[in-house]
């Protein structure tokens, strides 16, 4: 296709004739049929509409890079697999109650007189660590003790006298009753013989034989020896509620006595052990740490803390704090990894097999009630099954901080991307894994109800 132009210059006529380039020779025909016109030829290029969307090759690589990467990260969360961990952190401790540190507390308000260790000595059970002074009124007096045993020496004897004294009344009464009793069965003796007399006489009166006289006389006596019955009878009963009551005034002696004795040896002995409770000792074995109250003249209050004692033991064990969401799907049993604080280590979540510096441990415990803020104890127990034995308590001191990791359910790398993004728990557990052994958990469900 050609195209023509004309444009006037300098009096003459410029014709530009514009014609399609011969895209197989290049060459471009020109037709001239017009004097005196002069003929400027321009090729003008077109290039075609498939050569316009055609796509840069720079682009094509870009493209092609993407899809790849696109299809290699598909792969990768469907095919890479995934280990759910649960973390926490805490600190080193010991799974012996024993042998964590104790702290050593004041049993009385006193001020201290003196120190008898320093930090850093060892001590056994029974060593001296300091002496008090007691500043409670009631037992300021240095010779109290002493004063309480003289006081309860005097009580004894006083008390043990005033129940000698009841113990002779009562057995004054005892031989009072008896002799009354003796002359009771007397009297009974006398008034049956005087009966048997009156009887006797009787008949002989009514036989003729015996006076008016001798038969008064009978009955007058018989009358007497019953009198006599009677008086000592209530003679011994009186002697008997003499004796009853002597016994129960001894009795009501003997117990003042004893409670009187009791209240002042009880007395005496919180006096000897509030003395003993001025010296501090120590009830385990185990190392100075700390010494809360070092200098001498200060005032503590009972139950202050005045030094902390760590015992020497090779018991090893990690208290790491969980979430109550993160609580509910540990079970006992679980392996741990763990990162301790001064060991260079690299933690991979989701791959602990390329863990670095990492030890490892199993879940011993795991507490029943939160701590009040809705975290849980978790307490991890060395596992030399897989991995080699801790550090050594010289380095690896209790109080140290750690990090563990809880290591649950293996899942794909997708699974746990779409996890995380929804904000879901991980994975409940349908296996168990104690002690290397596996069994499922509806196996063992099926067990239990056969």
């Amino acid at each position: 296709m050609a195209e023509n132009t004309s444009q006037k210059k300098d009096n003459h006529i410029v014709s530009y004739h514009f014609t399609e380039p011969d895209y197989v020779s290049g060459e471009h025909t020109v037709a001239n049929n017009e004097p005196g016109l002069e003929i400027v030829e321009a090729a003008r290029y077109y290039p075609k509409a498939l050569e316009l969307v055609q796509t840069p090759y720079s682009m094509r690589k870009f493209v092609t890079a993407l899809t790849a990467t696109v299809v290699v990260i598909v792969l990768s969360l469907w095919l890479i697999p995934w280990q759910q961990t649960v973390a926490g952190s805490g600190k080193v401790t010991s799974f012996v109650p024993n042998a964590r540190p104790q702290n050593i507390e004041s049993p009385i308000s006193g001020r201290i007189a003196g120190w008898r260790v320093v930090e850093g000595d060892y001590v056994r059970i029974g060593d001296t660590l300091a002496v008090l002074q007691d500043i409670n009124t009631s037992f300021m007096d240095e010779e109290f003790v002493e004063k309480l045993e003289q006081f309860r020496d005097n009580s004894v004897q006083s008390q043990q006298a005033a129940l000698e004294v009841a113990r002779q009344r009562t057995l004054q009464a005892i031989q009072r009753g008896e002799a009354a009793e003796a002359g009771y069965e007397n009297a009974k003796i006398e008034s049956a013989t005087a009966r048997l007399r009156f009887n006797r006489t009787k008949e002989l009166s009514d036989d003729g034989l015996a006076s008016t006289r001798d038969l008064e006389t009978a009955q007058l006596n018989l009358q007497k020896t019953q009198a006599d019955s009677v008086r000592t009878l209530t003679a011994l009963e009186s002697a008997r509620q003499e004796v009853a009551a002597l016994k129960n005034e001894e009795s009501r002696i003997r117990n003042l006595a004893q409670a009187s004795i009791s209240e002042i040896e009880l007395r005496l002995g919180n006096a000897r052990q509030r003395q003993r409770a001025s010296v501090i000792i120590s009830p385990i074995e185990g190392v100075i740490t700390r010494i809360e109250k070092p200098g001498a003249g200060q005032v503590v209050k009972e139950s202050e803390v005045l030094a902390t004692i760590v015992p020497e033991t090779k018991d090893q064990a990690a208290e790491i704090m969980v979430s109550s969401m993160d609580a509910a799907i540990i079970e006992v049993g679980r392996p741990v990894r763990l990162q301790f604080s001064g060991f260079p280590a690299m933690q991979f979540s989701g791959l602990p097999d390329f863990a670095i510096g990492t030890f490892g441990g199993r879940v011993k415990v795991i507490d029943a009630v939160d701590d009040g803020s809705g975290y849980y104890r978790v307490l991890v127990e060395p596992d030399t099954t897989r991995d080699g034995p801790w550090p050594d308590n010289r380095y690896l001191r209790q109080g140290a901080e750690v990090t563990g990791w809880v290591l649950l359910e293996s899942v794909s790398l997708g699974y746990e991307v779409w996890r995380q993004i929804n904000g879901f728990p991980p994975l409940i557990p349908t296996k168990r894994t104690l002690n290397g052994n596996q069994e499922k958990a509806g196996t063992a469900e099926k067990s239990e109800k056969k």
